[in-house]
């Protein structure tokens, strides 16, 4: 291998990326670097290499950690004063001090959906303090910045959710959920629980943060403008789901569900009661919700929508194991009689029964506990309308829960296609996340003699009508070669102006392979998996290709890919050579 490694013009290992671009590791010059696209809001997520799903975020706050300027402003307290020494040994924490009642530090916002507004302080000649927000209602907790963790809320009202975590040196971390619209964010130095009409009173601030989601994430430093961290608009998806590191390329797809995580926003739960950032998530967050039943008949939650899309729709929702084994999802509401019920094993790992013989169904262990269930129910243009609910159950085959059964969940998702995607998030409306992309145009041929080495996995996972992959395109910008998906096989073809001749087609292997196609000059030869493959009555191959030009899904309808490794060779390698490359 290393052999081969040494004699390739072009390799691709996805381990070095940045926002729009992935590196090649040859050549090291920059030259063989994929242009990297997706262009849409921070809606991708991928599996990290700790086994979490990492999502993109931001900051919407403005001058985050600059409480004198503009739009943050002072009411009836001083100018802040800064260079104060901060939670993180850092001198850019400020002092500000009471004047008059209701002494505050506020700004002017627009937003809405599920939000969480966080800020490190410190007691001074305070300890308590009042974060608010105003809107449609207003939102606000207490805290005492002195009092042990445990006794340290006092008042609140209308919010998800709450947390104060001691960040040393005197500093808490305080933190307020809510669901918008708001207008304001408010700090106010208070008395006590409840009250913030005294006329003194001094804390420490420093770091300021408004973002999306349950709760509170790592904080990113805002002047004029949001700023994202995470899995940005642009980033390339080096994704661990399989255990090794791969380059995910996904169609778009779009989460229909408005709620993903705050699930009481989708108003189909009956027989619940939530305790919301009560487990750790898939994401190895705290903000997994605690579902319990109240009652002893049935018990769900669930995402209606008056009209859903034509054809295969994907339901799927984490879960975990609390006391309640079991969980159903059902679908109904449908008229072609594909209405049915699911039964999970969420202890186990393993699916139960089922009613309804034509929606596939199935688990997947993200680990921790953690499963992923879902259901594809296929939708006919004369059956629009529904809705999937997920149910407590107190064991297979039974939609009842005894009180107080509970289960863990998290990421929520209903999406057009065949087969669930990765993790969508929404936060109070539908969220879509464009198709990935991801182009090289290096000349990586010499004269006619060249090969070209692919490591994939889900390779045209669920296009029934085929769509290329992997383009070859000459210096005209003209298709000349391709690696062809046809509903789950493989097909290589040439291009001659406007025809086209099919080389090779199958269906005989899995969902994970390695293939070479090599040209030596005068034919083509494939192999996948260690095995040369028979090529019969092959088309002329355009003499004149030169370039690796894209890789991506645009074109495809219903593709998922994760790409391992891709080499280009400006040779024809020998067939001892290629069998080796591809055994896995």
């Amino acid at each position: 291998m290393s052999t081969a490694l040494e004699a390739a013009s072009l390799i691709m290992i996805p381990t070095s990326y940045s926002d729009g671009l992935l590196a090649s590791v040859k050549p090291n010059d920059g030259a063989g670097d994929f242009t990297f696209s997706r262009g849409s809001n921070l809606s991708a997520t991928r599996i990290n290499a700790d086994g979490y799903i990492e999502k993109g975020y931001e900051n919407l706050l403005l001058q985050s950690n600059s409480f004198t300027t503009t739009p943050w402003v002072q009411v009836s307290i001083l100018p802040p004063t800064s260079g104060q020494t901060g939670y993180d040994g850092s001198t850019d924490a400020w002092y500000f001090e009471k004047t008059g009642a209701f002494g505050r530090l506020q700004q002017s916002i627009s937003t809405s959906g599920v939000e969480t507004f966080s800020v490190y302080l410190k007691a001074k000649d305070s300890s308590w303090v009042n974060i608010e927000t105003s809107g449609a209602s207003t939102s606000r907790q207490y805290f005492d910045l002195t009092a042990p963790i445990e006794t340290a809320k006092g008042l609140s009202n209308n919010i998800i959710s709450s947390s104060i975590e001691d960040a040393g040196n005197g500093w808490r971390k305080c933190s307020i959920t809510y669901e918008g619209p708001k207008t304001f964010l408010f700090i106010f130095i208070a008395e006590e629980s409840g009250r913030i009409n005294g006329t003194t009173g001094s804390l420490y601030i420093q770091d300021a943060m408004l973002n999306q989601g349950l709760v509170a994430y790592p904080y990113v430093e805002t002047t004029t403008a949001p700023v994202a961290a995470g899995i940005l608009e642009d980033m390339p998806r080096i994704d661990f789901s399989g255990g090794n590191q791969s380059l995910l390329l996904e169609t778009s797809r779009t989460n229909l569900a408005p709620y993903s995580e705050y699930i009481e926003g989708l108003g189909g739960d009956v027989g619940l009661d939530f305790n919301y950032n009560d487990a750790t998530s898939p994401e190895g967050l705290t903000n997994a919700v605690q579902v319990v039943s109240n009652n002893t008949g049935q018990s769900y939650f669930g995402y209606f929508n008056g009209t859903v899309p034509v054809g295969d729709n994907t339901f799927s929702v984490f879960a975990k194991y609390n006391n309640c084994q079991y969980i159903c999802i059902r679908i109904l509401g449908f008229t072609t009689g594909d209405d049915g019920y699911y039964w999970f094993d969420i202890q186990n790992g393993t699916k139960g029964s089922k009613s309804g013989s034509t929606i596939t169904y199935d688990i997947e262990d993200y680990g921790n506990g953690w499963y992923r269930c879902y259901v594809i129910h296929n939708v006919d243009s004369g059956d629009i309308s529904g809705a999937g609910r997920v149910y407590l159950c107190d064991s297979d085959n039974n939609l009842n829960s005894a009180l107080n059964k509970a289960a863990y969940f998290y990421g929520l998702q209903w999406e057009a296609g065949s087969y669930p995607t990765s993790y969508i998030p929404t936060y109070g409306v539908s969220q879509t996340r464009l198709g990935d992309v991801a182009n090289n145009a290096i000349a990586n041929t010499s004269g006619n003699y060249w090969t070209l080495f692919i490591d994939y996995a889900n390779f045209n996972n669920g296009d029934t009508s085929g769509d290329d992959s992997i383009v070859f395109k000459d210096s005209s910008n003209a298709d000349i070669f391709k690696l062809w998906g046809l509903g789950g096989g493989f097909t290589i073809r040439s291009f001659s102006g406007n025809s086209n001749g099919r080389y090779y087609t199958s269906n005989q292997f899995g969902s994970e392979a390695k293939a070479i196609v090599r040209y030596d000059g005068t034919e083509i030869g494939l192999f996948l998996n260690g095995v040369k493959q028979t090529i019969s009555s092959p088309s002329p191959l355009e003499s004149n290709w030169n370039q690796l030009y894209k890789v991506d899904t645009l074109r495809a309808s219903d593709n998922k890919y994760n790409f391992n490794q891709i080499l280009v060779f400006p040779t024809a390698l020998s067939d001892e050579e290629c069998i080796t490359l591809t055994t896995i």
